[in-house]
């Protein structure tokens, strides 16, 4: 970046005095718990919420993920699911991103024995495939425009009530601390 042009060489200097490497967190699988566990508290706070932790099968997923975008991409997500989660504990479900597709999964792994009951299926994994893309749609306009909903909602190019539909019908709570315009 300096080469570029885009980063000043006097200010790499002064912060490169001496090179720390972290591994990726793929490389530090017992490190995810205990900075899951931070942002939790950390969000816990910013949202008023009281949630004590995460169910084992969040913890499993969680653990297991490779999570390419590092600890950025674990702090999103744990912030997205303090969001999301309704109960003292965070569920699989509320882990956007990484647990979207785990009812749909249930559902492939499941043999249909009937023509109409591969119908079905067929048909929930649809439903559920656009109410994930859906709801990340909306969470994704809302996080990118500090909860603004007027603002997402013209970034995105709905009118306001229809993404206001968009936030009731999906369930999708307003933080507290910035409820401006909702």
């Amino acid at each position: 970046m300096v080469a570029e042009g885009s980063f000043r060489e006097d200010f790499y200097y002064r912060i490169f005095v001496y090179p720390i490497m972290v591994p990726p967190l793929r490389e530090r699988k017992t490190d995810i718990l205990p900075i899951s566990y931070h942002f939790l508290k950390q969000f816990n706070q910013s949202f008023g919420k009281r949630i004590s932790g995460f169910e084992d099968k969040a913890v499993t997923r969680l653990t297991e993920y490779d999570w390419p975008g590092n600890v950025r991409q674990l702090r999103n997500v744990i912030e997205r699911a303090v969001i999301l989660c309704e109960r003292d504990k965070i569920m699989l479900k509320d882990l956007p991103l990484l647990g979207d597709v785990a009812d749909i999964e249930q559902l492939i792994d499941h043999i249909p024995s009937t023509n109409d009951e591969l119908k079905r299926i067929k048909k929930e994994i649809r439903q559920k495939a656009v109410a994930k893309v859906e709801k990340n749609f909306v969470m994704n306009a809302l996080m990118k425009n500090d909860w603004n909903v007027t603002r997402a909602a013209e970034k995105v190019g709905l009118q306001r009530t229809n993404f206001q539909s968009l936030i009731k019908k999906h369930h999708i709570k307003i933080p507290r601390h910035t409820r401006s315009d909702s």
